[in-house]
């Protein structure tokens, strides 16, 4: 059974992350003949490469899409990188052929240094002369487990990460989502309107209800209850102790999910200073991202006034931030507001099916 693929997706990964998959696959695509060497320089780029992308599937699906590299051979180079690199200087001198590497990548190193023996007495064993030392099973026969199969402490941190994978795409898209929001209640006060909560609450309760489940679910500690420490039952997940960034945005989450208990007279100065500005941080936006938010906002809630001329910005900057500099304020959005256009979030974010229902009882 193989490891079936599954399409890549860049966005799931964050900004240094997707920087470095992109000079990988650069440096892959330059590297020429490929002798003993570059098998060598391949292996470790496809390791550093699955790593980065954390899920054995998806790594498959950009090999073969990006790079147009079989699974087959995409494991064979990982090996020979993960198994011979002790033995590296041996073959680079003797010249191993690639085929005898990826041979070598899965034999015991009692045959791997035979075989290297074998070139220190001044012999050139073909692929057959390897076989027959290494008797190893043809690979086409073996099997490979899916991940969340793989036996070991190992096999659980590769599912784990494919897992966490996963849970982070899942939380970012709501946050785009709950900040979308957030600025389009917030911006008719920029032009003396008022903020209506109820509007939204209807819009991020559920949104802000999973996010907050996702994010304590990933930094969250079990612990028993106090007065019973010896009681089955009495295990709890609890948000960490610690004031941190992320910390503290579980407990806006919170908020926002019940957005309803804040007065309507201090709402506007709560989602200007503090809710904006730590959903800016969570997601890592710059100026320019939130400023290209509110005048996506303004567009939607006052089309008509959007199409004459404006002042080039209109959005307040939150007490707690430092004053952004001239040369800040000329910044491009970064490329996460180009790839989670307001316009497509709506569609982006799905609700399951039973989270689905609740909001249509809801209403």
């Amino acid at each position: 059974m193989t490891t079936e693929n599954q399409p890549f997706e860049i966005d799931a990964l964050d900004s240094d992350a997707k920087a470095r998959i992109g000079a990988i696959s650069k440096d892959v695509l330059r590297l020429g003949k490929k002798d003993t060497e570059t098998t060598f320089k391949l292996g470790a780029l496809l390791e550093e490469a699955s790593e980065l992308i954390g899920d054995d599937k998806a790594c498959n699906g950009w090999l073969v899409s990006e790079l147009g590299i079989t699974n087959r051979h995409g494991r064979n180079l990982r090996a020979v990188y993960r198994n011979l690199t002790p033995y590296k200087s041996k073959c680079l001198q003797f010249g191993v052929a690639p085929t005898n590497l990826y041979k070598l990548a899965y034999a015991d190193a009692e045959c791997v240094e035979a075989v290297l023996r074998l070139y220190e007495d001044g012999k050139k064993p073909l692929g057959q002369d390897v076989d027959a030392i290494v008797k190893r099973k043809d690979e086409e026969n073996e099997t490979e487990l899916p991940i969340e199969e793989q036996p070991g402490l190992n096999g659980l941190a590769k599912y784990g990460a494919q897992e966490l994978r996963l849970r982070i795409a899942r939380f970012k898209a709501l946050l785009l989502f709950i900040l979308v929001h957030l600025i389009e209640a917030y911006e008719p006060k920029l032009r003396g309107k008022a903020v209506v909560k109820s509007r939204l609450r209807e819009k991020i309760r559920l949104e802000s209800e999973e996010a907050y489940e996702l994010l304590n679910t990933m930094i969250g500690l079990l612990r028993r209850n106090q007065y019973a420490q010896e009681a089955i039952g009495q295990l709890d997940l609890c948000k960490p102790d610690n004031d941190g960034g992320w910390t503290k945005l579980l407990k806006l989450l919170r908020t926002l999910q019940y957005v309803e208990d804040v007065s309507s007279k201090t709402l506007p100065d709560y989602l200007i200073n503090t809710a904006i500005p730590q959903m800016k941080w969570a997601l890592g936006l710059k100026d320019a991202d939130v400023e290209a938010y509110f005048k996506a906002a303004e567009e939607k809630n006052n089309p008509r006034a959007s199409k004459k001329a404006k002042p080039k910005s209109r959005a307040p900057k939150a007490e707690t931030e430092t004053e952004v500099t001239e040369a800040a304020s000329e910044e491009k959005p970064s490329k996460a507001l180009d790839e989670a256009a307001v316009s497509e979030l709506r569609e982006r974010v799905k609700l399951p099916d039973f989270m689905t229902k609740a909001r249509n009882n809801a209403a």
